[in-house]
């Protein structure tokens, strides 16, 4: 008996046919078209605007700012401007011991990456300073003294003492080895040298506890316990003008502990940093 042929698959060509005229039907739409049009055109427009502007912005391409800190402002300008940058002074201040035009402060910070054609914002010492007539604080005792004195803009410099019958009371007052007048003209921030009376051979005082104290207060507790700063150094992380302003006393010499004292005058050294761990922050 004889077996019946398989019979092949048998494929609808009428089928596809129908699918392929359904599309090209869709595709021949007026509108249809229309949104294709407008959908591919967008993207393009999208691609070509986002490729433009990573040419014109540079897309990513940051530099760091310099260090101006400590700069004159004149040679602070030429450097940002061979990285493409500008400075522009912000404000000034007086620091009666910086000289006039130097960069105080900076905004942004060294270091930080910005783009191409930044402008900087700093903060310079003023170049001209203000003159105040010196008060006359002879016959005062040392704290009165420093009270008058700050209040015309003056600080206190170096202590010395003479016999007298009053101790810490003001003698005379000297600049640069020269007895001052009332109404002599000093810059605003200058340090008169005051002679104080000492009653007896030896008068000692109480070291000051200075730790973790900004410079300028560290000077003034030195000053108002009848001593002298001596040396001031600076750790290895203080690297700028504006890390110096922003340090304190991490350590000092002679140490204070609530039994030491020190013969009036005597020098104290500080040393300063802005490193967080050794000032136990």
């Amino acid at each position: 008996m004889l077996k019946k042929d398989k019979k092949e698959p048998v494929f609808s060509a009428g089928r596809e046919t129908h699918i392929h005229f359904s599309l090209w039907g869709i595709w021949r739409n007026f509108y249809v078209r229309s949104i294709v049009f407008v959908v591919c055109m967008a993207i393009l427009l999208a691609l070509l605007t986002t490729l433009v502007l990573r040419i014109v912005t540079r897309h990513g391409q940051t530099y760091p700012v310099p260090e101006l800190a400590g700069m004159s402002i004149a040679d602070a300008q030429k450097l940002a401007k061979s990285k493409k940058m500008h400075v522009v002074i912000n404000d000034s201040v007086y620091i009666a011991h910086k000289p006039g035009g130097m960069v105080i402060e900076q905004n942004p910070k060294s270091k930080v990456r910005v783009k191409k054609d930044r402008k900087l914002f700093v903060t310079i010492n003023a170049l001209s300073a203000k003159r105040v007539g010196v008060p006359d604080v002879a016959g005062l005792s040392l704290r009165q003294a420093k009270a008058t004195l700050e209040m015309q803009g003056l600080e206190v410099g170096r202590l010395s003492f003479a016999p007298d019958i009053a101790n810490n009371n003001v003698l005379r007052q000297q600049f640069r080895g020269a007895i001052l007048k009332e109404g002599d003209k000093l810059v605003v921030g200058s340090r008169v040298d005051l002679v104080l009376g000492k009653s007896r051979a030896s008068v000692r005082t109480a070291a000051p506890q200075l730790i973790g104290l900004s410079l300028p207060s560290a000077r003034s507790g030195i000053i108002e316990a009848s001593l002298n700063a001596g040396r001031i150094r600076y750790d290895e992380s203080v690297k700028n003008m504006t890390d110096s302003l922003e340090a304190k006393v991490y350590l000092q010499y002679p140490v204070a502990t609530e039994e030491s004292t020190l013969e009036v005058g005597s020098l104290v050294d500080i040393f300063l940093t802005v490193n967080s761990a050794r000032l136990g922050q």
